[in-house]
């Protein structure tokens, strides 16, 4: 039998490993905004090589591609900002600020993401790429979107469920 896997419990965070090891330590990210989370792998690209006039292939080649986590959280403050989008602190430790200019590097994270039921997934090494996406209107909510893309690692897999 399979396994059904439903919901989202939390996901959490901690120091990339290119070794692919999970690190022991994971904090929670923060407030996942309801039904944004998803897990999407987009279609392979595929070549295929026919003899003229013929419809089917001889050959089908496919570049197969990674899944990737998708969600918003909901409770970004500046020191999030600064760690998931890039730029700096421009404001004290007590009061920090976020600053930014567009050419900063953001550092991969290990991310585990906890259904309510069924399987677990786990990437040891994340790419992140974060966005703001803000309604500042009185119906709206400042969102920041996530894409987690697992990136090599030098042991095991890329991406896990179990």
């Amino acid at each position: 039998m399979g396994t059904i896997t439903i919901g989202l419990k939390e996901i959490k965070v901690g120091t990339a490993s290119s070794a692919g090891t999970m690190p022991t330590s994971l904090t929670k990210i923060g407030k996942v905004y309801q039904d944004t989370c998803k897990i999407t792998q987009d279609t392979a690209d595929v070549q295929e090589h026919s003899e003229e006039g013929k419809a089917a292939p001889e050959v089908r080649k496919k570049s197969r591609k990674i899944p990737k986590i998708i969600f918003s959280l909901m409770d970004c403050d500046a020191l999030m900002l600064i760690d998931y989008i890039g730029g700096s602190n421009v404001g004290t430790e007590s009061a920090p600020k976020w600053g930014y200019d567009g050419d900063e590097v953001v550092a991969n994270k290990a991310v585990e993401l906890t259904t309510d039921q069924g399987l677990k997934f786990e990437v040891p090494n994340g790419d992140i790429e974060a966005n703001i996406n803000a309604d500042m209107s009185k119906k709206g909510i400042f969102l920041v979107d996530f894409v987690i893309t697992p990136m090599a690692v030098d042991a095991g897999k890329a991406v896990r469920a179990g």
